[in-house]
């Protein structure tokens, strides 16, 4: 563990990598701003005597537009690309835009016009815009990958997506295949 933030580097992110727990903000399984070796130690023993002691150790990502991208399947219409406000925001505003892939540039681009956090990837208040290139090919790629994999995707959740002027940054992703 020790080793794997020396190599991310200082500050690094803590998160329980217990199967189980899908959802892990909601468990307090995420510990952010993690500073040096023993801010890391301390906080891995809190939570690995919550939540036991699988965890991942990941890179801080500068802060950003959040964004959740995903696919759901519809039992008629199959596999659907969701796209909408992320992070704690997606139960809150319910913003989300939805298309059938194959979902090109143009679509994507439409898609994230839709939505009501669109302002914020322009960038309000003084803030970057966000690189909505990196973005749309984020929306396009899971389009892709949905059509790939076909019916053995159930569902996929990438929830936040953080997108800055550098790029986005998929920070937690939940795969569901299909029984059978």
């Amino acid at each position: 563990m020790l080793a794997a933030a020396e190599a991310v580097g200082y500050p690094v992110v803590l998160k329980t990598a217990a199967p189980a727990i899908t959802h892990k903000s909601e468990a307090r399984g995420v510990l952010l701003g993690l500073r040096g070796p023993a801010e890391l130690a301390a906080a891995y023993a809190g939570l690995s005597a919550r939540l036991g002691p699988d965890v991942h150790v990941c890179a801080t990502v500068p802060a950003g537009t959040e964004l959740a991208l995903g696919v759901a399947r519809d039992p008629d219409l199959g596999p659907l690309i969701v796209v909408g406000a992320g992070g704690i925001l997606v139960e809150t505003l319910a913003d989300r835009a939805v298309a059938l892939p194959p979902v090109d540039r143009p679509t994507a681009r439409e898609m994230l016009a839709e939505l009501r956090v669109a302002r914020l990837l322009a960038g309000v208040r003084g803030a970057p815009p966000a690189d909505l290139g990196a973005v749309v090919r984020a929306i396009t790629g899971l389009s892709e990958l949905a059509l790939d994999l076909g019916d053995g995707l159930a569902a996929l959740d990438v929830n936040p997506l953080i997108c800055g002027p550098d790029g986005a940054t998929a920070v937690d992703v939940l795969a569901i295949g299909s029984a059978g």
